[in-house]
């Protein structure tokens, strides 16, 4: 008697046509990996044409390159001022000094401060002999030394006046 009642407990008869058992063996068709790969081997026994030239494949790679150039151009955007190291282009060093260098061999800039340098006279205070020596010269030098004396307006046949002409030119030669 206990033996049969032991035997009974170890085995459970349930009715196959329950809803709790339809259930689980929808559930485990639903989750069984034979089963979603079976529909997926029949597509490929069917062997589909999918030719590269088909407008929903060229419409996809159009998509894609939009949206790859739209997220390139994005990230280079937010990126611009970090290859460099500097918030912007006048900070960095390197390019601050190739454009003074470029400024330097500007030939119009050259020639400009040229110009300008070459009429300023920088003499120390303290060389008063330089100025005197160009003091000297302007004394000595051949516009200061000729000094014609005052035109009369005299009648030209004057013996007075053509004797101090002579003495002029003479005095003046």
């Amino acid at each position: 008697y206990t033996e049969a009642w032991d035997a009974d407990k170890k085995s459970i008869h349930v009715m196959p046509d329950t809803p709790d058992i339809l259930l689980a063996k929808a559930n485990a068709a639903n989750i069984s990996n034979k089963h979603y790969q079976k529909a997926w081997d029949e597509a490929k026994a069917k062997s589909y044409d999918l030719r590269a030239d088909a407008i929903p494949i060229k419409q996809a790679k159009a998509s894609r390159d939009i949206a790859s150039e739209y997220k390139y151009k994005e990230t280079h955007e937010k990126e611009k001022g970090h290859y460099i190291g500097c918030p912007s282009a006048k900070e960095d060093p390197k390019l601050a000094w190739a454009a003074r260098a470029m400024a330097l061999q500007n030939d119009r800039l050259y020639k400009k401060g040229y110009n300008d340098s070459k009429t300023q006279i920088h003499i120390p205070v303290d060389a008063l002999s330089v100025q005197a020596a160009k003091e000297c010269q302007a004394l000595v030098s051949d516009v200061d030394y000729r000094q014609y004396l005052h035109q009369w307006t005299c009648l030209p046949d004057q013996n007075d006046v053509i004797h101090a002409r002579q003495a002029y030119d003479l005095q003046s030669d």
